[in-house]
């Protein structure tokens, strides 16, 4: 009987995915800016893992699942920017860094952790400056 190994590039993986999700995840619930949080700290990694667990399983069974992953958190991100029209919040950024999150995710599975990470940092920062950026823009 032959004992299989485990590849464990999905552990590594989904930690890591875990890990830059949780940093965006982060700086939306730290924003706070609502009483309400639609999507935060633990929404944000789960989107990301969602992202290495789609692409994983596309490679393993051959499934255009990316491409379902994408339609499908594309219409969480528009759910999203719903929910916040609904609590009377204006602005789409916190659904667009979701679909990010979860576009991270597939990165770092197919084995583009460095660039996730570099997409991650740029979309942190450009979240932590929203206050600097809208007032460069009156300024302008």
């Amino acid at each position: 009987m032959a004992i299989e190994f485990i590849d464990i590039s999905i552990i590594l993986h989904s930690l890591v995915a875990i890990g830059m999700g949780a940093l965006i995840g982060l700086e939306r619930e730290h924003r706070k800016e609502d009483k309400m949080v639609i999507a935060g700290v633990r929404t944000f990694p789960l989107a990301s893992l969602t992202g290495v667990v789609f692409s994983f399983l596309a490679t393993e069974m051959n499934l255009p699942l990316v491409e379902l992953g994408v339609i499908i958190f594309g219409g969480f991100a528009l759910l999203l920017a719903y929910l916040k029209y609904e609590v009377h919040t204006v602005g789409i950024t916190t659904p667009v860094a979701f679909f990010i999150t979860f576009l991270i995710g597939i990165m770092v599975q197919q084995g583009f952790i460095f660039e996730a990470a570099f997409i991650t940092i740029l979309t942190t920062v450009l979240l932590l400056t929203k206050e600097r950026l809208h007032s460069i823009a009156r300024s302008i």
